[in-house]
């Protein structure tokens, strides 16, 4: 999820009126809506537009995070995963993009966070789990096309394992977005470890990947995994499921026994 440590990060909180591909025909807000009452009791970490006018008031925006994974404008038929989900701004954006199903997972609580409140201002169907990576297996939700892990994998303490559950529920398509340390870069896998706030003064981030050690971390799960885009010290990757584990023959981790807890 992304944190507010991360503005400066992210650049610029773009409308989708200023991005290119982006659907620009919103809805119009509900009679007698009020901003100011809707957001005003609550710090919102994700910028979205909701209405048309109306928008998700966080500095983190979800229109220039979906430019940079590509993510499709027709997502009709689909069954998304959105992993970390927060408020759930990715979730209903896939949503607005036809998908047939959307499961929003994340450890926080949906009406705390705002989720809820959002879900019922736009009657939406997008489900919330609330539950962690590291066991998702256990919430027995099946297979999904596509998964979003956006603004996650660096608050992760054990980053290798939620790679390998992420093999275990996706199907079709991972579309990864992280925090990424260009030390060593194009040399070899490289994992900054940060045991306190040394990464933005943020306590909640453990571990700086460079791109190679993501690439490989997902390569090594059954993925083939792409570069999309490097901007400041965040990467987007495109990886697609290949169910090849040459990695794991002769290890711990390749008994069968070990690959059927880790779902794949």
């Amino acid at each position: 999820m992304l944190r507010p440590t991360e503005v400066a990060q992210q650049g610029e909180c773009w409308s989708a009126k200023e991005q290119t591909g982006m659907d620009t025909s919103l809805p119009k807000a509900p009679i007698g809506f009020s901003s100011e009452a809707f957001f005003g009791d609550m710090y919102w970490f994700q910028g979205w537009d909701i209405f048309d006018g109306v928008r998700l008031p966080g500095p983190n925006s979800v229109e220039h995070i979906c430019n940079y994974i590509r993510l499709p404008a027709d997502l009709t038929g689909k069954r998304i995963l959105d992993v970390g989900a927060l408020h759930g701004a990715f979730s209903f954006e896939c949503e607005r993009r036809g998908a047939a199903e959307v499961i929003a997972f994340s450890l926080e609580d949906p009406e705390s966070i705002g989720f809820n409140r959002i879900k019922s201002l736009l009657n939406s169907k997008v489900e919330y789990v609330p539950g962690s990576i590291y066991s998702i297996q256990e919430y027995r939700l099946g297979q999904f096309d596509m998964v979003l892990f956006l603004g996650v994998l660096y608050h992760l303490r054990y980053p290798l394992l939620a790679v390998d559950r992420l093999a275990g529920v996706c199907r079709g398509e991972l579309l990864v977005e992280t925090h990424v340390t260009h030390e060593l870069e194009n040399a070899i896998p490289f994992w900054r470890f940060y045991p306190g706030a040394e990464l933005a003064n943020d306590r909640t981030n453990w571990f700086g990947p460079n791109v190679t050690a993501v690439i490989t971390a997902f390569q090594t799960a059954g993925f083939d995994i792409s570069l999309l885009e490097t901007w400041g010290d965040r990467a987007a990757f495109r990886a697609v499921r290949n169910r090849l584990f040459p990695a794991f023959e002769g290890t711990y981790e390749g008994h069968q026994e070990i690959r059927a807890k880790l779902g794949f």
